[in-house]
């Protein structure tokens, strides 16, 4: 006979080992050291075990799931909650073990005043995966639920819609080069005075004009961290004549695995539509190739228009993602 209770601190290394066991051994997610599990997952501000369900065959945790309410949208009764991960041991599937444990998490979320459920690229804690057919490539994390996967097609048939989709992008830096097309977009712009360089503080100015022009917080926020670093990472602007900057990415840095870092590419309206977007792009994947960085990888929208700068660099879609929602009936 199943039993199911809430999951407490006393629980964490079951649920690590049955991750690992269950999900990490497939081979597309990274398996997780259990202390890296305790400090990044189990003590995030966001996590609480009053959403977490475990399934029991006497004392054997053989299924559990996380409900999520983030911090920063306390306040906010319109805000989802959030289903963050799922996982039943093999051979307990099939038997409604899965459906019992989602079914659990929501009506945790739905006893916090939240109107719907979500899966989706705002999951708070993200879980590492890896690129099909590169081994050691990797991103960090998991924009949603892999489409086409059994965990998709379970979902939809619980009343999650598929509310949006992320494509991700992967590319090997070790051959990459500028195309004649980029280096001829860049020689055109420098010739009207629009520069693609090396942030130079004390030189590029006009970064608040700058927020103020994209109005995209989160870019703002990525440039000031880095800023505040006692030794900030360097990164790349487009800046005109005068030396205001009209354009950004973000800060270059290689991550252990080896792949290049990448926030985030954004310019300012008044230079649009001269090939700058698709040249600083290039350069960031340039730059951080000779920083030593063997891949990229990110995700971007299905509607974002970014994406053919992203495949006209030479980048391949190599896993799309769908962000699943469920709104409660009233």
């Amino acid at each position: 006979m199943i039993n199911y209770r809430n999951l407490t601190m006393a629980d964490a290394k079951a649920m690590n080992d049955l991750f690992n066991n269950e999900i990490a051994s497939k081979g597309f997610f990274a398996s997780i050291p259990l202390e890296e599990f305790k400090t990044r997952y189990l003590s995030d501000p966001d996590f609480n075990f009053d959403g977490v369900f475990g399934a029991f065959d006497n004392s054997e945790l053989v299924g559990y799931a996380v409900g999520l309410i983030r911090a920063q949208n306390a306040a906010n009764p319109n805000a989802p909650g959030y289903l963050n991960v799922f996982v039943v041991k093999e051979q307990y599937q099939k038997n409604g073990i899965g459906s019992h444990l989602i079914e659990m998490v929501e009506a945790y979320i739905k006893e916090q005043g939240r109107p719907s459920i979500q899966a989706s690229f705002y999951l708070p804690l993200c879980y590492r995966w890896f690129i099909p057919g590169f081994p050691g490539h990797d991103h960090p994390c998991a924009p949603g639920i892999r489409v086409n996967s059994p965990e998709y097609f379970f979902l939809l048939h619980r009343g999650y819609a598929a509310i949006g989709f992320e494509d991700a992008f992967h590319l090997p830096l070790a051959s990459y080069e500028y195309s004649p097309s980029i280096i001829d977009i860049k020689k055109r712009n420098e010739e009207d005075g629009l520069s693609i360089h090396f942030y130079r503080e004390g030189i590029d100015h006009g970064l608040e004009e700058f927020y103020a022009d994209i109005q995209a917080i989160d870019f703002e926020k990525c440039i000031r961290a880095n800023l505040l670093l006692d030794k900030p990472n360097p990164f790349l602007v487009i800046t005109n004549k005068d030396n205001e900057v009209k354009g950004w990415t973000g800060a270059l840095w290689n991550e252990e695995s080896g792949r290049g870092h990448f926030d985030g590419i954004i310019i300012s309206e008044s230079v649009r539509g001269r090939g700058l977007g698709k040249a600083l792009f290039s350069s960031l994947a340039y730059e951080s190739k000779k920083n030593g960085a063997q891949f990229m990888t990110f995700y971007t929208g299905l509607n974002n228009h970014a994406r053919y700068i992203y495949m006209g660099a030479g980048f391949k879609i190599v896993q799309t993602y769908a962000l699943m929602r469920k709104t409660f009936k009233k």
